[in-house]
C-alpha cells in the first residue's frame, strides 16, 4: 500500500507537470512491475490492495481516453463489439467507397489500353485520393497529410474544426483564383487596346481628339489647340516623334497582317 500511494503520487505530480502523459504512463509501468513481484513473493496477496490498484490504473485509462468510462475494473468486454462495429463503420464505409472508385478509375484505365488508347493522364484516380483526403476523412474527424517521399501523417481532430479549416482554405484558393482571372482579364484587356492601337493609321492618331485640337496638317499632326490657338514648337516634336513611331507600328501590324492572308 505504501508504495502503491508512492507511485499514484507521482503520476499526480507529473500531470500536474503540465500534463507529463509519458511519465505517468511510466510510473503507472512500475506499478504493475511492483505488482508482478508482489504476487511472486505473497501466497496469499492481499485481493484489497490489489482491487484499488486495479481500480486505479482502469480509472486513469478512462482519464486518458484509452477505454470507454465503465463501473467495472479493466478493459469492457461485453459491449465493446458492438461499440466497436458502431465506431469503425464510418470508416469501412469510406474505404470501401474508396476502393470502389479506384477499381472504376483502373477499369477505365484498363479498358483504354486494351483498345489501343494511351490515357494522357491518371487525373481520376488523384482526384479520388484528394477527395478522401480533402473531403471524407475529415468529416469523420481524420486529418492525412502528405509529406515527401510517399509519408503521411495521420491526426485525429474535432470533425468542426478540420470542416472549418477546409473551407478557409477553399475560401482562400478561390480568392486567388479570382485574383488570377483578374489579372488575366487585364492582360487580355492590354493586350487588346495594344492591337487595335497597332491599327491606327499615324494619319488618324490625334483626329480624335477633338477635345484637345482643333486644326490638323496634311499628315494628320495638330497645328492649333482646341481653342485655336497654334500649338508651341515643343508640342510639335513631342506630337510628331509620336505620330512617327505609331507609323512604324502600323507598318509592323500591316506586315503582320499580309504575312497571316498569305
Amino acid at each position: 500500500m505504501a508504495t502503491f500511494r508512492r507511485k499514484k503520487e507521482a503520476v499526480h505530480t507529473a500531470l500536474c507537470d503540465n500534463i507529463n502523459t509519458r511519465s505517468a504512463i511510466d510510473t503507472m509501468q512500475e506499478l504493475v512491475s511492483d505488482v508482478h513481484i508482489y504476487l511472486k513473493k505473497q501466497k496469499v496477496p492481499n485481493r484489497g490492495v490489489l482491487k484499488s490498484i486495479a481500480a486505479f490504473i482502469t480509472h486513469m485509462f478512462q482519464v486518458f481516453g484509452v477505454i470507454p468510462k465503465d463501473e467495472s475494473i479493466g478493459f469492457p468486454t461485453e459491449t465493446s463489439s458492438a461499440t466497436s462495429e458502431e465506431q469503425l463503420y464510418p470508416y469501412l464505409k469510406a474505404f470501401a467507397q474508396f476502393g470502389e472508385e479506384v477499381r472504376k478509375s483502373a477499369k477505365k484505365i484498363n479498358h483504354d489500353l486494351l483498345n489501343g488508347n494511351i490515357p494522357r493522364n491518371n487525373h481520376d484516380l488523384l482526384n479520388v485520393c484528394d477527395k478522401v483526403r480533402d473531403k471524407i476523412l475529415p468529416e469523420l474527424g481524420v486529418r492525412l497529410e502528405d509529406e515527401e517521399g510517399g509519408k503521411f501523417i495521420i491526426k485525429i481532430e474535432s470533425p468542426e474544426t478540420l470542416i472549418k479549416e477546409r473551407e478557409v482554405k477553399r475560401a482562400e484558393e478561390e480568392k486567388k483564383r479570382q485574383e488570377k482571372e483578374r489579372k488575366k482579364a487585364e492582360a487580355a484587356a492590354k493586350e487588346a487596346e495594344k492591337a487595335a492601337l497597332q491599327a491606327i493609321p499615324p494619319g488618324d492618331l490625334f483626329r480624335k481628339e477633338t477635345d484637345k485640337y482643333s486644326q490638323f496638317d496634311d499628315k494628320g499632326l495638330p497645328t492649333h489647340d482646341a481653342e485655336g490657338k497654334e500649338i508651341s514648337k515643343g508640342l510639335k516634336k513631342k506630337l510628331l516623334k509620336k505620330y512617327e513611331s505609331q507609323a512604324k507600328v502600323y507598318q509592323d501590324y500591316l506586315q503582320s497582317k499580309t504575312k497571316g492572308n498569305t
